[in-house]
């Protein structure tokens, strides 16, 4: 498996992922509960709903910057992750660690 560190110099193949809406796994560095809130359409507050806490999961690559990437979850829900979350995102055998 073919490592690059840092955003910059993977940049080329963030952006073949991204083109090509390929499905990536994403590692966090701490557990975090990525799954739908649902809304109460009443008063607009989310509704409490017990989350599984995750540390792995996958996604399309929708938009990258330094600072973030917003990743397409198979639900149809867009997920927007910081970069200092991520431990790592891996596709076709190659790692990129930001």
């Amino acid at each position: 498996m073919r490592t690059v560190h840092g955003w910059r110099k993977a940049r080329g193949q963030l952006e073949r992922w991204r083109k090509h809406l390929t499905t990536v796994s994403v590692v966090l560095k701490t557990p975090r509960v990525i799954d739908i809130n649902p809304v109460n359409f009443i008063t607009g507050e989310p509704v409490e709903q017990p989350g599984k806490a995750r540390k792995k999961f996958s996604g399309q690559l929708i938009h990258f910057t330094a600072d973030d990437a917003i990743l397409r979850r198979p639900s149809g829900a867009l997920l927007v992750v910081d970069t200092y979350e991520m431990e790592s995102l891996t596709a076709a055998g190659t790692r990129v660690i930001p």
